[in-house]
């Protein structure tokens, strides 16, 4: 049997093992895990360091068509999985789910969704809209907190950074959840109120040229923003070219993921309403938090 049959036949294996079952994977989505666990086997993804991991990982999407607004299809809150077409956010979820594998011989869909769930939202418990994690320095926060992440910002130079997000629950008319529900504004209003208490550093993007050689390849590059009401408004990976960092990312402008052409500090420099950047590094060892959060529990 060659390879592209194996893959079409372990395609149909995930889709008839959790259709009915409450289990948040397509079809076609399963047929992408399908795919990416030949790909996992061919570039030895489980002994790879978790910062090549990660980059090899990006790679696996390049080319996927950029969409956004995938996550909120539905009215209940739930872990949506689409491979298929992916936001910065998305993206960078996607990649760090699969980093997060503990064995690439079988890719486990179960493990990948739990991943999932426990990147998006708070404590890897879904309760409402307000449990997702909406704002990235909110979601650095918590990542922080369970030691997955760490906010590197301040070594390289960064400077203190006061976001002020208030962009949801000011504008609850354009997120249905908030409309079906007034109360959930008020949860919206006040875990914004909490982020705005916190502590960040930041890179001005007209540092970044300097302190590029400290950004790791695999670093999680959070972009700040002038836009009011936002804290940050791009998000991506960091990947080396040499002595230069670029960013891997779903690209609305490409309208699919790229590694852009030009360096970090130079894809920055025209877009007005980019301010600077937040450095995360994935840790090597997952903390005992992480593995005894609950994740996600099929219906």
């Amino acid at each position: 049997m060659n390879s592209r049959k194996i893959i079409l036949v372990c395609g149909c294996l995930f889709g008839l093992l959790f259709a009915g079952q409450g289990h948040p994977v397509s079809k076609e989505d399963s047929l992408i895990l399908s795919r990416f666990s030949a790909y996992a086997a061919q570039e030895k993804l489980g002994e790879l360091p978790i910062d090549r991991r990660i980059e090899q990982i990006g790679k696996f999407f390049l080319g996927k068509p950029y969409k956004s607004g995938t996550l909120n299809k539905t009215q209940e809150e739930m872990p949506v999985i689409n491979l298929r077409e992916l936001d910065c956010v998305t993206f960078v979820e996607n990649v760090l789910a699969l980093a997060l594998l503990e064995n690439y011989t079988s890719v486990s869909i179960r493990d990948f969704v739990n991943n999932i769930v426990k990147l998006r939202y708070r404590e890897g418990k879904i309760t409402d809209y307000s449990s997702r994690l909406h704002y990235s320095t909110d979601w650095l926060y918590e990542m922080e907190r369970l030691h997955y992440l760490h906010d590197v910002t301040k070594n390289l130079g960064g400077t203190h950074y006061s976001p002020n997000v208030s962009f949801i629950s000011k504008h609850p008319k354009k997120y249905p959840p908030l409309v079906t529900d007034p109360h959930l504004v008020i949860k919206m209003r006040n875990i914004e109120t909490s982020i705005n208490k916190r502590t960040y550093y930041y890179l001005p993007k007209t540092k970044i040229k300097t302190a590029a050689h400290k950004i790791h390849t695999g670093d999680i590059v959070l972009i700040t923003t002038n836009i009011q009401g936002l804290d940050t408004s791009h998000l991506g990976i960091a990947v080396k070219k040499g002595r230069k960092t670029h960013l891997m990312h779903a690209s609305s402008t490409a309208g699919k993921v790229v590694i852009t052409t030009d360096p970090l500090d130079v894809y920055m420099a025209d877009i007005a309403s980019q301010t600077g950047i937040i450095i995360a590094r994935p840790n090597l060892v997952l903390s005992e938090d992480w593995l005894e959060m609950p994740g996600w529990h099929e219906n």
